[in-house]
């Protein structure tokens, strides 16, 4: 149980940060057109390749950090920032396109590559989900938390591939109202997470 529990706690937050609900309508809207098959394989590739890319940092993060001599506090803070900045797109706030452009996402459209950009990044593996596997990984020290950090990361990869994999069936069930209830709940959850980033922060500088 306290495993479990330890997986997550990591797990629900990444898959918020990773919004897959929020993140829906633009998969499906560069997938439009596709076969079921080809859905469903630009989906595993664009989670698989996501999990690859933050994994790396949970692998590495310790040593990013500290080549560049950037400190926790202050990376937490950055973090924070950015977060809040998600979560005011979110909660439809401020415009989007902290991600991608306009016209990234057009170009996308017509490109066979969707699949890793932008799904896979920035969509999923963007600047907020790296920033929080950076500052969860220099926050885990013993063996066994590594291991449940490195399980964790690839499990949220794959809910968000099995939102992918029947989005039509979630769009149908929700609609677009519903998506955008969730989205704007998951954008005050992020928000929530953002404060708790700068307030860690704040606390190892002051």
């Amino acid at each position: 149980m306290p495993v479990l529990q330890e997986i997550a706690r990591i797990l629900i937050p990444l898959i918020i940060i990773m919004d897959p609900l929020g993140n829906l309508p633009f998969f499906m809207m560069f997938t439009a057109g596709k076969s079921h098959a080809e859905r469903n394989r630009i989906a595993a590739v664009a989670t698989a390749t996501a999990a690859i890319i933050l994994l790396f940092f949970a692998l590495t993060g310790n040593f990013v950090l500290h080549f560049f001599h950037i400190s926790l506090p202050a990376f937490q803070i950055a973090g924070g920032f950015i977060f809040f900045i998600y979560a005011l797109q979110m909660l439809a706030l401020i415009p989007s396109g902290l991600k991608t452009s306009n016209e990234e996402e057009h170009e996308a459209i017509s490109k066979d590559s969707v699949a890793l950009v932008p799904l896979a990044t920035p969509f999923l593996a963007g600047p907020g989900a790296i920033t929080a596997v950076l500052v969860w990984r220099d926050r885990i020290t013993t063996l066994p938390n590594v291991a449940i950090f490195l399980i964790a990361i690839p499990l949220a990869c794959l809910v968000v591939y099995f939102v992918f994999r029947f989005g039509q069936k979630i769009t149908r069930l929700l609609g677009v109202g519903g998506i955008r209830v969730l989205t704007r709940l998951m954008g005050l959850l992020i928000a929530v997470i953002a404060a708790e980033f700068i307030v860690e922060g704040l606390r190892g500088v002051f």
